[in-house]
Formats: structure tokens, C-alpha cells, sequence
């Protein structure tokens, strides 16, 4: 049986981006609860939350991406961001650092547990505002309503496994890819599942994670 072994981590959290800053506010005794900023909750019974510090997407991935960042559900980005921070953590350099990775793309796996994506405010509020009023809206609305409903790429945006597709198309990732749903236990499987591959010989290398509940 080979033997595994971690050789980076990557974290995004309420506390901190990147699991040096994570660690050291976690010593610290630092608390990323506190009153809701990204949208108003003032009509809400609770208004606090742990939410991420702001980042720009734009800043984890190689120029060459950043078109695709605009269909990056919010769940999606914060994947490539841990998934970023990760591979620095390791020292591995991969495509979308260098011409020259000194990986492997084709033993190297992901494996990410993503349960469901939760969907951005923005994204399907006027399709809410629709049934709110006893209308009935669905995807097959989307085209005669355009702007008025959820927009056409909403769809790739809150598949499960698009948060491995991006991070295997960034980094450049052949070796096998999995996307494993089953809510809160997600992420643990996810580890697992990538510690079997690689222990069983289908891959050297994976990237593994995913996320709690938001």
C-alpha cells in the first residue's frame, strides 16, 4: 500500500484567506462573526454571520481565465481560491503559474465535496419577485424573459461539480476527477476518496477539500 501524505493546505474563511492568516487569527482568538455586509438584513429576525473577507477572484487566477470568472458562482470561487492557496502552500508550480510545471497533469487528480451551490443573491431574485406574485418561472423562462429571469449560464454556475472543473481546467489537472455530494459529510469523503486514489496507484497527486455550510 503506498503511503500518503499532505504537502499543502489552502484555506478561505471568516477569519482569514490563506491558511497562514487563517492560523494566526485562529491562535489569536479572533471571531469572524459579526452583522452581515454583503447584502441588508435589517428585515431579519438574525443578522450576523462568518463571512469571507473580501478578495477579487481576478487575483487567483492566471490572466488568461479571467474571462471565465464571470460565470463562477460564489461557491465556485472560493474553491479556486483554497485551491490556489494550496498548491503555493505545496511548493507544486502547475499551468497557471509556468509553461514549465514540474507536475504531472495526468496523475494528478481533485477530488472536491461540494454538496449543493448555493446561489448568488443576484442571480435568480427577479425569478423569486415572479413567484412571489404567483407566477410560475422556471429555465424554460429564462429566454423570453432575459434580464427578468435567471440569466442562461445560471445552470453551469450551480452544477455540484463545477467547482472541480475549474480548478482542474486552471491548474491544468488530468488525472481522475470527482465531485462527491453528500451534504455535510462532502468534504471528508472528498479527502478520502482522493487518499484512495492516490494509495491505490490511479494518481500521484490530488487536490482535495470542499466547504461548509455558507
Amino acid at each position: 500500500m503506498r503511503r500518503v501524505v499532505v504537502t499543502g493546505l489552502g484555506v478561505i474563511s471568516p477569519i482569514g484567506i490563506g491558511a497562514k492568516t487563517f492560523w494566526e487569527n485562529l491562535v489569536a482568538g479572533k471571531c469572524g462573526i459579526r452583522r452581515i455586509e454583503s447584502f441588508d438584513p435589517s428585515g431579519f429576525p438574525s443578522q450576523l454571520a462568518g463571512e469571507v473577507p473580501a478578495y477579487k477572484i481576478g487575483d487567483y487566477v492566471p490572466k488568461s481565465y479571467r474571462k471565465a470568472t464571470k460565470v463562477m458562482a460564489r461557491d465556485i470561487e472560493l474553491a479556486v481560491v483554497a485551491a490556489d492557496d494550496a498548491f503555493k502552500d505545496s511548493g507544486l508550480k502547475s499551468r497557471a503559474y509556468t509553461d514549465q510545471p514540474n507536475i504531472t497533469p495526468g496523475r494528478f487528480g481533485c477530488n472536491i465535496g461540494a454538496g449543493l451551490i448555493s446561489t448568488d443573491l443576484n442571480e435568480l431574485t427577479s425569478a423569486d419577485a415572479h413567484g412571489a406574485r404567483g407566477e410560475q418561472t422556471g429555465f424554460a423562462e429564462v429566454g423570453p424573459r432575459g434580464d427578468e429571469s435567471a440569466h442562461a449560464a445560471v445552470a453551469a454556475e450551480i452544477s455540484a461539480n463545477m467547482l472541480a472543473c475549474h480548478v482542474t481546467i486552471i491548474h491544468e489537472l488530468k488525472g481522475p476527477s470527482n465531485t462527491i455530494t453528500c451534504a455535510e459529510a462532502s468534504s471528508h469523503l472528498a479527502i478520502g476518496e482522493a487518499f484512495r486514489t492516490i494509495q491505490r496507484g490511479d494518481a500521484d497527486l490530488a487536490i482535495c477539500g470542499g466547504r461548509s455550510r455558507r
